[in-house]
C-alpha cells in the first residue's frame, strides 16, 4: 500500500485574469498554478532604494550630451526611489481537479464585483465570488456536463479534444467547448431587470434573483453546418449580441501532404440568440492556412480578430476582409494565401501569445521570449498592413513561451504567465506620456530604443487612466500622439519589469545530493545545515535551463559558533541614554544576555564582545525573559522572583519583587511579554501583572488591568488597530448596510488605519481568548474555547457591555463544544503570539498559539462588514502545512510547561531548574523578514539512527506570493534564538542548542521561501536533459544542449551536390555535458558532442573492473543519440567517464575536477537509458536492450541483451532485478544472472500505457513498482507469482491506479525515515539507492520521489497493512470534512482516470497524502470525531502515521 503526496506546490502559470473580485475598486491577478492551485494576489505600490551610476557605459542614454562631455568615464552614485507595483498573495486553494480554464463575468447580482469561471477537463464548469464574510471564495455554482458522453471521452486517447473556456466582453454568457464539437452556453443576467428569458418561478422564488439562467448545450453543427474539428473560439468586440468566432479545421492535413492538400483551415463569426437558443453566421472566410491554432479578438480602433499560425498572421475585420503577413519564407511553401513578405524576419510563431497594447499597437510574445510590436497600418478603420518590431531589451524578461497573457486595465501593465518559465508582471509607456517628478519605474530591464529618463505614470495604483477606454487601456491623444510620427511611433515604447513569480519548472530529471560548503565554512555550518538536498535539472528552451535546488529545512549561514555548557536561552537588546535621539530600528544591539542554569552573563556587543563587569546585573538568578522599553532608555530583566530594571549602562535603576499570594507562599514568573512601554509578566498561580513606563520617570507603576479570579495560561503584548473593535468600517466612517459591492469590505492588518492601540492579549486557564485595552483597562474582547483552534472565529455578539467572565460566565463564539468535552486530556494554550509575518513588500499580522501537546496555529485577523452594517472582527486559521505535535506530552516532566491553578514551584522542582521559556520568538527584521522561531520537543529527546527526531525547530515565515508557511529548521535541537544585530552581523539571530552550542547566524539570502521547501534557482543558458550525482567526487554531472544552424560533413554521403542552401535554415541540437560544483554551482568542466548528438541519459554507475578482485569504481555513464532528421537514421554512443581531481586554477579551488573519457562505444541506435546491474552496465539501444562489461584495460564487452521491439523509455535496478518501460507497453520486470550470462524476464503489464517514469517502492521484503505514465498518472504493479492471477507470475499483478494532476518526468529511490518505535529489530537489507542517497542510511522502507513538469517534487510512500487501514479511514471522513472549493470531489477527481480492467479484483486505492494531511487544519474537536470513527483508541496510533508521512524524509 502507498501514499501520494506533494512534498513542493506547483510552481508553473496555466492561466490568469484580472478581475476586480475582491473589491470593486482594486483589480486582482488570479492565477492557476498547474492547473490545480488558485492563486488570488492584490497588487501594491512598493517604494524601494537603489544606488544608481550615472556616467557609466551602461547607463549613457540616461544622461544628455553636454552631461557625458563633462563627466566622461567617471560615475556618479546617488539614492534613488523606485516606485514598483507588486504583486501580493491573498489567498491560496487547492483544487480537486484539473481546470482548463479561466475566466471572469459580472451580472446584476453584483455590479461592481467580478465572478470567477473555472472549467475542468471533466466537462464541469464552477462559478466562485468572494465571500466578504468567510473573507474567501464561495462556490455560486456549479455546471456538470457528463451525461454528454464526457467520461468516455476523456478516457479515450484522442489528446486533440481539448476544452476552451471563454467569456463574452460583455458578460453576457459563457462559452465551454469540450469533446469534439461540443459547446455548452451559459447565459448570465442581463444588466437590466427585464427578464427576457421568461423563466418561470420555481417554488415562489423568480428566477430573476439567480446570477445565471440555465445553460443548454449545443453540437458545432447547429451553428453551422460546416464546423468540425475546432480549433480555438473567442468572443468579439463591438457587438451588440454576443458574438462567437470559430476557428476549425474541417479537412485534416500535414506538413507531408500539404502539395496535395492545403489550405484547409476556416474562420467564421456567428451571432448568438441566448434566449431562442439560436445563431446565425455573419461571415466565413475559408482556405487559411493549415498551421494557424489560435486566434485573438481585438478592441477598436483596430478592431476585428488577429490568427497566429507557425510561419504567419493574419487579420480579419468584422466585414471578413483579410490581411496576412508571413514571416518567414516557409509560409510561402505551405500555403497559397496571397501575404505580404515579410520573410527576412525569420521568425518561428510556435506558441506565440499575444494582447491589444493600445493605439494601433498589439504586442507579440514569441515561443523564444522575443518581445514583437505588431503595428497595424489603418486607414480609417480598415487595415491595411501589419509591421513587426523587434523590442530590445537591455535584459531578456521572458525566458521562454508565454501561456497566458492579460492586461490590467486602466494600469498599462501586462502580466505574462508562463509554464516554461517565470511569470513576470511588466510596464509600459510611451516617452510623451506625462511624467511625475520622483517616481522612477525599474530599470532592471528596460527598453534600448528609449532617449531619455521616464518616470511612472501612476501616481496611485488605483488611479484611472487619464482619457480612453480603461478596459483596454487606450489613450485618448489620437493614433499616435502629439509629439511623435507615425514612423517613428514603435520607438517609443520602454517595458520594464515590476515583480516575478518564480517558475522552479519544468523538471526532467531530479538527483539527491549532500550539502557542500565552499572553503572553510563547512565545519562551521556543521549542524546548522541540511545535510541533502534535491538538485532538479530544469530545461525547456535554450533560455531557461539550469537547475533547481530544493531543501527541506532552513540552513542558517553561521557567521560564529561557541560552546557554552549550561546555557539555556540568549536575549539581546538595544540601549540608549535618555538624552541621545530615538532608536533607529536599523541600530545595532547593545547587550548581550545569556542565561545558565544557575546563572545569568552580560555581554556588550555594539562594537566587540566583551563581557560586561562593572554594572549592577544580578547574575546570580536565571533570567526568564529580557526586553528593552522606553525607546531602550530602561533594560528591564525579568527572574523567577523579581523585575530588575536598568538604565542604558546596565546600572540599577528600580526593583520591583513579585507580589506575595495569599498564604504567604512565593510567587514566581514563568512569562513575559515587552511592549515599548508596557511589561506583562505571568505568575505560576495563574495571575497576570501589567505594568507601564512612566515617559518622565522612567519607571514601571503597575496597572490593575485583570480580575483578580481569572486564572491566565499565556499573554502578550499586542499594538492592534482601533478599527478592530470600534464598530466601524474601515475607513473611519460610521458603518451603515450596504449591498455587496462597497468598497472596502474586508481589511487586515496592512491596509488599515495606521491609529492603533496597545492591548493585552489574554488566553485564560479554561481555554478563553480575551483581549484587553490598556489605554483605558477595559475588555474589548472575549471569545471561549480557543483551546479547541477552530478553523474560523467569529465576532462575538454582546448585547451590553463586556463583563469580566468567570467561571461561571462563558459564552462559545468558537462554534465548538465546551471545554469539558473536548477531550480526556489536558491540551491547554500555553503561549500566544501576535507579531507581523512577512517581507519588505508585506507585513501582515498575525496570532499564533501553541498549546501544551505542540499544536501551532496561525490565525489572520480581518474585520468584515456584516449584513447589519456593523463592523466585525474575525479569525481565519491558515491552513497548516506541517505537523508539530510529537505525541502526548501533558504531565511529562520538563515538558509541560503551563501553570496548574494549584501547583506551586515547590511540588515539582528546585527553583532554579524550573524555568518555562517561551518556545515561540519573534524576529521583527532577520534579513528582511519579519519571522517567528519555534522550538518543539517530543515526549522524548532521543533519536536513531534510523529514526524520526523527537526534537525539531521550525521558522514561520511568510513573503509577497506566500500564505505563512512552517519551514524547518537545520538546527533542530535549538532551545532558544533571538534576534542579532551587531556592526558585523546585520539583522541576524543567535540561537542556543540542547548541546551548548551558541551560534551567530543570518538567514540565507540566496534561497525564496515562497514553497513549502526552500528552492533557488542556477541558469546554465542551455536546454537540460538529464543530471546526476557523483557521489565519490560530491559532483553533479548534468546533460545540455544549444541549438546551432544545421550543415551536413563535407565528406557525407548524404549531402545533394544540386541542392541549395535554404533561406529558413534548420537547427539542430548539440549536446554538451557539464561537471557542476555543488559548492559553487558554476560550471567546472565541460566536454563537447558532436553537431546533433545529445546526451539523453546521464547515471551515476558502480561498475566491477576486475574480474579477479571484484573491485567496483563509480563512474558517469552517458547515453546519446544523433538525430540529422527525419529522413536520415538515428544513432548513439555509450560513453563512460571518470571524474578525476587535478590541480585547480589559481583563484578558483573548486575547479579542481575533470572529465575523463574512459570508453566511447558505438551503439548502432539511440541509447534511451542506462542502468548499472550488479557492476555491469545495461543500455537500451534502439529495440535491443544490452548488457555490457568494462575490464581493466577499459574494454566494453557486450554479455548479454534482450529485444524489447518498442524503444524503452526507462530502467531501473535494484541488485540483479530490472524494471523496464517502453513507450507503448507498460513495463518489463527482467533479471540477470552472471552464470551464464543472461536476461530472463519475470513478468510484464499487458497493458498499453507510455511509461515515461518507473522506480521501485520498498517495504520490508515486500517490492512494489511505482510507474509514471503520460496521462498524468501513478500505476502501482507487484510480481507476485504465487497469485494466480499472474499466470505463474508472467503478469504483473496491477494493485491499483492514481490520478496526480502532474506530469512526472523522473523518479530516484531515496530512504523513508520511521518513528524509533516503529522500527523492526532486524532491518531489511539495504537496496543500493545508485549513488543518491547517503550509505550510512539504511532503512527496511524506501520511498519514491520525483520531479514534475510544473516544477513540484512529489512523493510515493510505502505503508504497512494496520497504517493502511486507519490512514483510509482518515482520508474517507476528510474527503466530506474538508472545504470543497469550486464544489469538486476529491474522490472523483483522483480515480475518475483509473483504467477499467485492473485485473478483476478489488484494489487498494492510493491514498492521498495531500487531503490526509488536511487533518491538522481542522479543529480539534473535528480531529477527535475522526479519531472516533476510525477506531476506539486509535488517536494516538493516527497522530503516529501523519508524523511518519509529514517527516518522511526528515534526515535530509
Amino acid at each position: 500500500m502507498q501514499v501520494y503526496q506533494d512534498l513542493t506546490p506547483p510552481t508553473s502559470v496555466t492561466y490568469s485574469v484580472i478581475a476586480q473580485f475582491i473589491t470593486a475598486t482594486s483589480p486582482n491577478l488570479i492565477v492557476l498554478r498547474a492547473s490545480k492551485v488558485l492563486q488570488i494576489f492584490d497588487f501594491v505600490m512598493h517604494e524601494s532604494q537603489a544606488i544608481e551610476n550615472f556616467g557609466t557605459a551602461d547607463q549613457e542614454e540616461r544622461v544628455t550630451e553636454s552631461d557625458e562631455n563633462f563627466i566622461g568615464d567617471i560615475g556618479i552614485e546617488h539614492a534613488v526611489t523606485r516606485h514598483q507595483t507588486k504583486l501580493v498573495l491573498r489567498a491560496e486553494y487547492e483544487l480537486h481537479g484539473f481546470a482548463t480554464g479561466l475566466e471572469k463575468v459580472r451580472t446584476t447580482s453584483d455590479l461592481s464585483r467580478d465572478f470567477l469561471l473555472i472549467s475542468f477537463e471533466t466537462a464541469k464548469v464552477s462559478l466562485l465570488a468572494w465571500d466578504d464574510a468567510l473573507n474567501g471564495v464561495n462556490t455560486v455554482s456549479l455546471h456538470y456536463y457528463e451525461k454528454h458522453g464526457v467520461t468516455a471521452l476523456i478516457n479515450a486517447d484522442n489528446t486533440e479534444n481539448t476544452t476552451i473556456l471563454r467569456a463574452d466582453v460583455s458578460g453576457s454568457c459563457a462559452c465551454l467547448k469540450f469533446g469534439k464539437d461540443l459547446f455548452a452556453f451559459l447565459p448570465f443576467k442581463p444588466y437590466d431587470d427585464e427578464d427576457i428569458f421568461n423563466v418561470a418561478t420555481t417554488n415562489g422564488v423568480s428566477e430573476q434573483k439567480k446570477t445565471f439562467y440555465p445553460s443548454f448545450l449545443v453540437r458545432a453543427a447547429r451553428l453551422d453546418e460546416d464546423i468540425s474539428d475546432v480549433i480555438d473560439a473567442i468572443f468579439l468586440y463591438e457587438y451588440r449580441e454576443p458574438t462567437l468566432a470559430i476557428l476549425y479545421q474541417p479537412k485534416r492535413t500535414w506538413t507531408g501532404l500539404i502539395e496535395q492538400q492545403r489550405d484547409t483551415v476556416s474562420f467564421i463569426v456567428v451571432a448568438l440568440d441566448l434566449v431562442q437558443r439560436a445563431s446565425t453566421s455573419i461571415l466565413s472566410v475559408r482556405n487559411l492556412p493549415y498551421d494557424i491554432v489560435s486566434a485573438l479578438a481585438l478592441p477598436p480602433p483596430i478592431g476585428g480578430t488577429l490568427l497566429f499560425g507557425a510561419n504567419e498572421l493574419l487579420h480579419v475585420d468584422n466585414s471578413g476582409r483579410t490581411v496576412g503577413v508571413a514571416v518567414n519564407s516557409a509560409a510561402f511553401e505551405a500555403s497559397a494565401f496571397d501575404f505580404v513578405d515579410r520573410s527576412f524576419l525569420e521568425l518561428r510563431l510556435e506558441g506565440i501569445k499575444g494582447t491589444y497594447l493600445q493605439d494601433n499597437f498589439v504586442l507579440l510574445f514569441l515561443g523564444t521570449g522575443e518581445m514583437y510590436l505588431a503595428e497595424f497600418a489603418m486607414e480609417g478603420r480598415a487595415v491595411e498592413g501589419i509591421e513587426l518590431h523587434l523590442v530590445e531589451l537591455s535584459h531578456k524578461i521572458l525566458d521562454t513561451a508565454a501561456s497566458t497573457v492579460r492586461v490590467i486595465p486602466g494600469r498599462k501593465k501586462i502580466f505574462v504567465g508562463s509554464e516554461n518559465g517565470d511569470s513576470v508582471l511588466i510596464s509600459w509607456r510611451k516617452s510623451g506620456d506625462h511624467i511625475i517628478a520622483n517616481k522612477t519605474e525599474s530599470n532592471a530591464s528596460a527598453s534600448v530604443v528609449k532617449s531619455k529618463e521616464y518616470d511612472d505614470e501612476d501616481e496611485d495604483l488605483y488611479g484611472v487612466s487619464e482619457s480612453g477606454n480603461a478596459e483596454n487601456g487606450i489613450q485618448g491623444s489620437g493614433l499616435y500622439g502629439d509629439e511623435t510620427s507615425s514612423e517613428d511611433a514603435y520607438k517609443q515604447f520602454v517595458f520594464s519589469v515590476h515583480d516575478t513569480i518564480t517558475n522552479y519548472g519544468p523538471l526532467v530529471d531530479l538527483a539527491v545530493g549532500s550539502v557542500e560548503h565552499p572553503g572553510s565554512d563547512y565545519r562551521a555550518q556543521t549542524g546548522a545545515s541540511s545535510k541533502l538536498e534535491v538538485v532538479a535539472a530544469r530545461g525547456s528552451s535554450s533560455h531557461s535551463g539550469g537547475l533547481s535546488i530544493f531543501r527541506r529545512s532552513i540552513s542558517a549561514s553561521v557567521v560564529a559558533s561557541f560552546n557554552f555548557p549550561g546555557c539555556q536561552a540568549v536575549w539581546t537588546v538595544k540601549a540608549k541614554n535618555r538624552n541621545t535621539k530615538s532608536i533607529d530600528t536599523e541600530q545595532v544591539d547593545k547587550y548581550l544576555i545569556i542565561s545558565k542554569v544557575d546563572e545569568s552573563l552580560l555581554f556588550d556587543i555594539s562594537e566587540q564582545f566583551d563581557e560586561v563587569k562593572n554594572s549592577e546585573f544580578d547574575p546570580k538568578a536565571p533570567t526568564v525573559a529580557v526586553g528593552s522599553i522606553l525607546d531602550g532608555t530602561r533594560v528591564v530583566q525579568v527572574c523567577q522572583t523579581e523585575i530588575r530594571v536598568y538604565d542604558s549602562d546596565m546600572q540599577i535603576a528600580q526593583m520591583l519583587p513579585v507580589p506575595e499570594d495569599g498564604d504567604d507562599s512565593e510567587l514566581q514568573i514563568f512569562s513575559a511579554s515587552f511592549g515599548k512601554r508596557e511589561l506583562l509578566v505571568l505568575l505560576h498561580n495563574g495571575r497576570g501583572l501589567t505594568y507601564i513606563g512612566d515617559e518622565e520617570t522612567l519607571e514601571l507603576v503597575e496597572v490593575e488591568i485583570f480580575d483578580a479570579n481569572t486564572k491566565f495560561a499565556a499573554g502578550c503584548i499586542a499594538t492592534m488597530p482601533k478599527t478592530y473593535f470600534s464598530n466601524r468600517e474601515p475607513n473611519g466612517t460610521k458603518t451603515r448596510k450596504r449591498k455587496r459591492n462597497y468598497d472596502q469590505s474586508v481589511s487586515h492588518s496592512s491596509e488599515i488605519s495606521t491609529e492603533a492601540d496597545v492591548v493585552a492579549l489574554m488566553v485564560t486557564s479554561h481555554g478563553d481568548l480575551q483581549i484587553y485595552r490598556l489605554t483605558d483597562n477595559k475588555l474589548i474582547y472575549s471569545v471561549s474555547h480557543m483551546d479547541g483552534l477552530p478553523p474560523f472565529i467569529e465576532s462575538p455578539r454582546f448585547s451590553k457591555p463586556l463583563q469580566r467572565p468567570g467561571p461561571s460566565l462563558r459564552k462559545s463564539s468558537a462554534g465548538i463544544v465546551p471545554h469539558a468535552h473536548l477531550s480526556d486530556k489536558e491540551n491547554r494554550i500555553v503561549e500566544v503570539l501576535y507579531t507581523p509575518l512577512g517581507d519588505a513588500v508585506d507585513k501582515r499580522d498575525y496570532l499564533l498559539l501553541r498549546t501544551e501537546n505542540n499544536d501551532v496555529a496561525v490565525y489572520e485577523p480581518f474585520v468584515a462588514i456584516e449584513q447589519d452594517g456593523t463592523a466585525a472582527f474575525k479569525l481565519r486559521k491558515v491552513p497548516k502545512m506541517t505537523i508539530t505535535r510529537f505525541g502526548e506530552v501533558a504531565n511529562h516532566e520538563g515538558l509541560s510547561d503551563s501553570p496548574k491553578e494549584s501547583q506551586k514551584p515547590s511540588d515539582t522542582e528546585d527553583s532554579k531548574d524550573n524555568v518555562k521559556l517561551q518556545r515561540m520568538v519573534a524576529l521583527p527584521d532577520v534579513n528582511g523578514f519579519a519571522a517567528v522561531f519555534i522550538s518543539i520537543r517530543g515526549s522524548h529527546d532521543t533519536e536513531t539512527p534510523v529514526g524520526i527526531p523527537q526534537q525539531e525547530s521550525y521558522w514561520i515565515l511568510k513573503t509577497a506570493k506566500s500564505v505563512p508557511k512552517m519551514i524547518p529548521s537545520a538546527i533542530r535541537e535549538t532551545l532558544f534564538l533571538s534576534p542579532f544585530n551587531s556592526l558585523t552581523v546585520d539583522r541576524g539571530f543567535i540561537s542556543v542548542s540542547a548541546k551548548g552550542t551558541v551560534r551567530i547566524c543570518r538567514l540565507p539570502t540566496d534561497f525564496a521561501y515562497d514553497g513549502t521547501w526552500p528552492a533557488k534557482k542556477v541558469s546554465i543558458e542551455d536546454d537540460v536533459h538529464a543530471i546526476t550525482y557523483h557521489q565519490a567526487r560530491s559532483m553533479y554531472v548534468v546533460s545540455a544542449s544549444k541549438q546551432i544552424p544545421f550543415s551536413f560533413k563535407e565528406d557525407s554521403e548524404e549531402r545533394d551536390s544540386e541542392a541549395r542552401e535554404p533561406e529558413f535554415p534548420a537547427m539542430v541540437d548539440q549536446g554538451s555535458l557539464i561537471l557542476v560544483s555543488p559548492k559553487s554551482w558554476i560550471p567546472v568542466d565541460t566536454y563537447e558532442f558532436e553537431a546533433a548528438e545529445v546526451a539523453l541519459v546521464v547515471k551515476a554507475v558502480r561498475l566491477q573492473v576486475s574480474e579477479n578482485s571484484n573491485v567496483r569504481r563509480q563512474y558517469v555513464a552517458v547515453g546519446t543519440g544523433v538525430f540529422f532528421g527525419e529522413d536520415l537514421p538515428a544513432k548513439g554512443y555509450v560513453y563512460i567517464f571518470e571524474i578525476i581531481e587535478v590541480v585547480p586554477e589559481p583563484g578558483k579551488p573548486e575547479n579542481n575536477h575533470k572529465l575523463k573519457l574512459i570508453v566511447k562505444e558505438d551503439a548502432r541506435g539511440v541509447v534511451s537509458t542506462l542502468c548499472d546491474v550488479n557492476g555491469y552496465l545495461l543500455a537500451a539501444q534502439g529495440q535491443k536492450v544490452m548488457v555490457r562489461a568494462l575490464r581493466e584495460d577499459n574494454s566494453f564487452l557486450p554479455v548479454a541483451f534482450m529485444d524489447m521491439n518498442l524503444y524503452v523509455s526507462e530502467a531501473k535496478s535494484i541488485k540483479n532485478m530490472i524494471l523496464m518501460g517502453d513507450v507503448m507497453k507498460s513495463v518489463w520486470f527482467v533479471g540477470f544472472s552472471e552464470e551464464p550470462y543472461k536476461m530472463q524476464l519475470f513478468g510484464k503489464d499487458l497493458q498499453r500505457i507510455e511509461i515515461v517514469a518507473a522506480e521501485f517502492v520498498v517495504d520490508g521484503t515486500v517490492l512494489h513498482f511505482v510507474v509514471a505514465d503520460a496521462k498524468r498518472k501513478i500505476h502501482i504493479l507487484q510480481y507476485d507469482p504465487e497469485d494466480p492471477r499472474s499466470l505463474s507470475g508472467q503478469r504483473l499483478i496491477r494493485k491499483s491506479e492514481f490520478f496526480t494532476g502532474h506530469h512526472i518526468e523522473s523518479f530516484v529511490l531515496v530512504p523513508k525515515s520511521q518513528l524509533a518505535n516503529s522500527l523492526t529489530a532486524n532491518s531489511h537489507p539495504a537496496v543500493e539507492s545508485n549513488g543518491t542517497a547517503p550509505s550510512t542510511a539504511r532503512k527496511d522502507q524506501y520511498m519514491a520521489i520525483g520531479c514534475t513538469r510544473s516544477g513540484s517534487i512529489a512523493a510515493v510512500l510505502p505503508v504497512s497493512e494496520s497504517k493502511y487501514r486507519r490512514l483510509v479511514s482518515v482520508q474517507q471522513q476528510l474527503a466530506d470534512k474538508v472545504d470543497h472549493v469550486a464544489g469538486l470531489n476529491p474522490r472523483m477527481y483522483r480515480t475518475l482516470s483509473a483504467t477499467a480492467d485492473l485485473n478483476g479484483a478489488a484494489t487498494r486505492a492510493v491514498l492521498d497524502g495531500n487531503l490526509i494531511l488536511k487533518l491538522e487544519s481542522l479543529s480539534l474537536e473535528r480531529q477527535l470525531e475522526v479519531f472516533e470513527r476510525a477506531g476506539k483508541g486509535s488517536e494516538s496510533e493516527i497522530r503516529q502515521h501523519l508524523i511518519e508521512l509529514d517527516k518522511a524524509l526528515s534526515y535530509m
